[in-house]
């Protein structure tokens, strides 16, 4: 059973900036030290991806899933859940709390790798990749 980790980060631009660039998803390969490849493969009737494929270098081991997407608290949030792929179990949300020229953004995530790791480095691991997205983000949001 995978637990959740979850972090924020302030960021200088409004929610609709940032939402713009989280929901840019072919785009990630781009900022996203972990993320080699991003394929959308199907969207939804506003043009925003509905299921994308990622290949994902965990440091550990390379993977490779397919995530859906739901964008009912659009703009303030998205989330996304497990279709297939390497992994037992994968979701997570993104959101934003929009103040004068600040968003608060929130990443969380719930994973199970499907292969044996020590719990101790698990949570390091978890903890530095959702901690670097939202370091990767501001960079390329703020930039």
């Amino acid at each position: 059973m995978a637990e959740s980790v979850k972090d924020n980060i302030d960021i200088q631009a409004t929610v609709e900036d940032i939402f713009k660039v989280t929901t840019d998803l072919a785009a990630y390969p781009e900022w996203n030290a972990n993320i080699k490849k991003v394929e959308v493969t199907e969207t939804d009737d506003q043009g925003r991806p509905a299921k994308a494929y990622f290949e994902v270098d965990l440091k550990l081991k390379q993977v490779s899933y397919t995530l859906g997407y739901d964008y009912s608290g659009a703009p303030e949030s998205f989330s996304w859940e497990l279709i297939e792929g390497d992994v037992n179990e994968l979701s997570g949300s993104y959101s934003f709390d929009g103040f004068d020229d600040v968003t608060e953004v929130t990443y969380e995530m719930k994973a199970d790798p499907g292969f044996k790791i020590p719990s101790m480095l698990r949570r390091q691991v978890e903890k530095a990749v959702v901690k670097g997205a939202l370091e990767d983000l501001k960079k390329r949001v703020e930039n």
